[in-house]
Protein backbone atom coordinates (compact mmCIF):
# COMPACT_ATOMS: atom_id res chain seq x y z
CA UNK A 1 0.00 0.00 0.00
CA UNK A 2 2.74 2.50 1.21
CA UNK A 3 4.86 2.02 -2.57
CA UNK A 4 1.60 2.77 -4.55
CA UNK A 5 0.86 5.67 -2.56
CA UNK A 6 4.57 6.76 -2.62
CA UNK A 7 4.30 6.06 -6.39
CA UNK A 8 1.25 8.39 -6.78
CA UNK A 9 2.95 10.83 -4.79
CA UNK A 10 5.58 10.68 -7.14
CA UNK A 11 4.29 11.20 -10.38
CA UNK A 12 2.12 13.92 -8.84
CA UNK A 13 5.12 15.83 -7.99
CA UNK A 14 6.71 14.87 -11.11
CA UNK A 15 3.97 16.47 -13.24
CA UNK A 16 3.87 19.60 -11.44
CA UNK A 17 7.65 19.88 -12.00
CA UNK A 18 7.23 19.63 -15.59
CA UNK A 19 4.11 22.35 -15.48
CA UNK A 20 6.76 25.37 -13.38
CA UNK A 21 9.46 24.25 -15.51
CA UNK A 22 7.67 24.33 -19.07
CA UNK A 23 5.45 27.67 -17.53
CA UNK A 24 9.00 29.14 -17.34
CA UNK A 25 10.07 28.55 -21.21
CA UNK A 26 9.37 31.16 -23.71
CA UNK A 27 9.75 34.14 -21.92
CA UNK A 28 8.40 36.90 -22.46
CA UNK A 29 10.91 40.02 -24.44
CA UNK A 30 11.67 43.13 -22.91
CA UNK A 31 11.77 44.74 -26.74
CA UNK A 32 8.00 44.35 -27.86
CA UNK A 33 8.20 46.47 -30.94
CA UNK A 34 10.52 43.77 -32.10
CA UNK A 35 8.46 41.14 -31.29
CA UNK A 36 5.50 42.54 -32.94
CA UNK A 37 7.61 43.42 -36.00
CA UNK A 38 8.94 39.54 -36.41
CA UNK A 39 5.04 38.52 -35.90
CA UNK A 40 3.81 40.96 -38.47
CA UNK A 41 6.33 39.69 -40.94
CA UNK A 42 5.05 35.76 -40.49
CA UNK A 43 1.08 37.49 -40.79
CA UNK A 44 1.87 39.82 -43.68
CA UNK A 45 4.33 37.86 -46.13
CA UNK A 46 3.61 38.68 -49.93
CA UNK A 47 3.02 35.65 -52.00
CA UNK A 48 5.43 35.43 -54.73
CA UNK A 49 4.03 35.85 -58.32
CA UNK A 50 3.43 33.07 -61.13
CA UNK A 51 6.33 33.09 -63.31
CA UNK A 52 3.79 32.78 -66.32
CA UNK A 53 0.03 33.54 -66.66
CA UNK A 54 -2.46 32.57 -69.05
CA UNK A 55 -6.31 30.88 -69.16
CA UNK A 56 -7.81 28.29 -69.44
CA UNK A 57 -7.74 25.37 -72.24
CA UNK A 58 -4.32 27.60 -73.36
CA UNK A 59 -0.63 25.99 -73.07
CA UNK A 60 1.01 27.94 -70.64
CA UNK A 61 4.81 27.29 -70.97
CA UNK A 62 7.19 28.10 -67.84
CA UNK A 63 10.47 29.02 -67.99
CA UNK A 64 12.03 25.78 -68.06
CA UNK A 65 10.03 24.58 -70.97
CA UNK A 66 7.54 22.45 -69.22
CA UNK A 67 4.12 23.22 -70.25
CA UNK A 68 0.87 23.23 -68.81
CA UNK A 69 -2.79 22.98 -69.77
CA UNK A 70 -5.47 23.35 -67.60
CA UNK A 71 -8.75 22.29 -69.49
CA UNK A 72 -11.98 25.01 -68.68
CA UNK A 73 -13.59 23.91 -65.05
CA UNK A 74 -17.25 22.36 -65.44
CA UNK A 75 -19.53 21.74 -62.82
CA UNK A 76 -20.11 18.39 -61.42
CA UNK A 77 -21.58 16.28 -58.39
CA UNK A 78 -18.85 14.61 -56.46
CA UNK A 79 -18.91 10.72 -55.78
CA UNK A 80 -20.01 8.97 -52.30
CA UNK A 81 -16.87 8.72 -50.51
CA UNK A 82 -15.12 12.03 -51.86
CA UNK A 83 -13.76 14.45 -49.15
CA UNK A 84 -13.10 18.45 -49.47
CA UNK A 85 -15.99 19.49 -50.78
CA UNK A 86 -17.62 22.29 -48.70
CA UNK A 87 -22.17 22.15 -48.65
CA UNK A 88 -22.72 24.96 -50.34
CA UNK A 89 -20.32 25.71 -52.73
CA UNK A 90 -19.66 25.08 -56.43
CA UNK A 91 -18.32 21.81 -57.38
CA UNK A 92 -15.82 22.35 -60.15
CA UNK A 93 -13.25 19.88 -62.04
CA UNK A 94 -10.77 20.14 -64.58
CA UNK A 95 -7.85 18.44 -66.20
CA UNK A 96 -3.73 19.34 -65.23
CA UNK A 97 -1.80 18.56 -69.00
CA UNK A 98 1.72 18.79 -68.20
CA UNK A 99 4.28 18.51 -71.18
CA UNK A 100 7.58 17.75 -70.00
CA UNK A 101 10.18 19.98 -72.50
CA UNK A 102 12.80 20.48 -69.88
CA UNK A 103 15.79 18.25 -69.80
CA UNK A 104 15.06 16.69 -66.18
CA UNK A 105 12.33 14.61 -65.09
CA UNK A 106 10.07 16.68 -63.42
CA UNK A 107 8.76 16.03 -59.49
CA UNK A 108 4.53 16.19 -59.57
CA UNK A 109 4.47 14.56 -56.29
CA UNK A 110 5.38 18.02 -54.96
CA UNK A 111 2.72 19.93 -57.15
CA UNK A 112 0.58 22.39 -55.70
CA UNK A 113 -2.56 23.19 -57.18
CA UNK A 114 -4.10 26.55 -55.42
CA UNK A 115 -7.86 27.83 -55.95
CA UNK A 116 -9.62 31.31 -55.61
CA UNK A 117 -12.63 32.99 -56.49
CA UNK A 118 -13.94 36.52 -55.95
CA UNK A 119 -15.50 35.08 -52.50
CA UNK A 120 -12.59 33.89 -51.26
CA UNK A 121 -10.21 30.51 -51.45
CA UNK A 122 -11.04 27.15 -52.47
CA UNK A 123 -10.73 23.66 -50.98
CA UNK A 124 -9.31 20.83 -52.72
CA UNK A 125 -11.70 17.89 -53.83
CA UNK A 126 -10.29 14.05 -53.84
CA UNK A 127 -12.63 11.78 -55.45
CA UNK A 128 -11.06 8.75 -56.76
CA UNK A 129 -14.69 7.52 -57.81
CA UNK A 130 -14.45 10.32 -60.67
CA UNK A 131 -10.38 10.05 -61.03
CA UNK A 132 -9.80 13.22 -59.23
CA UNK A 133 -6.86 11.28 -57.31
CA UNK A 134 -4.34 14.28 -56.79
CA UNK A 135 -1.07 14.72 -58.64
CA UNK A 136 0.66 12.06 -59.62
CA UNK A 137 3.56 10.52 -57.44
CA UNK A 138 5.95 9.23 -60.16
CA UNK A 139 8.81 11.93 -62.15
CA UNK A 140 7.61 12.79 -65.09
CA UNK A 141 10.32 11.80 -67.61
CA UNK A 142 11.88 14.81 -69.82
CA UNK A 143 9.96 14.69 -72.90
CA UNK A 144 7.14 12.93 -71.76
CA UNK A 145 3.21 14.21 -70.89
CA UNK A 146 0.68 13.25 -68.48
CA UNK A 147 -3.06 14.32 -67.99
CA UNK A 148 -4.58 14.19 -64.53
CA UNK A 149 -7.94 15.15 -62.91
CA UNK A 150 -8.72 17.99 -59.77
CA UNK A 151 -11.06 19.44 -58.42
CA UNK A 152 -12.19 22.41 -56.71
CA UNK A 153 -15.36 23.17 -53.83
CA UNK A 154 -15.37 27.11 -54.39
CA UNK A 155 -17.41 29.74 -53.06
CA UNK A 156 -19.36 31.94 -55.57
CA UNK A 157 -21.61 31.62 -58.47
CA UNK A 158 -21.44 30.94 -61.83
CA UNK A 159 -19.65 33.42 -63.70
CA UNK A 160 -17.42 34.61 -61.23
CA UNK A 161 -13.96 34.73 -61.65
CA UNK A 162 -11.53 31.60 -60.74
CA UNK A 163 -7.69 31.99 -60.38
CA UNK A 164 -5.78 28.51 -60.46
CA UNK A 165 -1.75 28.24 -59.23
CA UNK A 166 0.45 26.02 -59.75
CA UNK A 167 3.52 25.66 -57.49
CA UNK A 168 6.15 23.03 -57.58
CA UNK A 169 8.88 22.96 -54.62
CA UNK A 170 7.60 26.30 -53.28
CA UNK A 171 8.05 27.98 -56.36
CA UNK A 172 4.53 29.61 -58.32
CA UNK A 173 5.18 28.54 -61.77
CA UNK A 174 1.72 29.21 -63.54
CA UNK A 175 -1.55 31.31 -63.09
CA UNK A 176 -4.51 30.72 -65.24
CA UNK A 177 -8.17 32.47 -64.81
CA UNK A 178 -11.39 31.69 -66.10
CA UNK A 179 -14.67 31.67 -64.82
CA UNK A 180 -16.86 29.65 -62.57
CA UNK A 181 -18.76 27.13 -64.41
Amino acid sequence: MTKVINKKFLVTASSIALALILAGCGGGSKDSATTAAAEESLVDTQEEVAQVTGGFDSPVVAPDGVSYTLSAPSQFTPGKFASGQVPGQRFEKFSVSVSNGSSADLDLATLMVKGSSASGECVDIFDGDSGINGAPQEPLAAGGSITFGWALSCAGAVGDELKVGLSNNQVNIVEVTGKLS
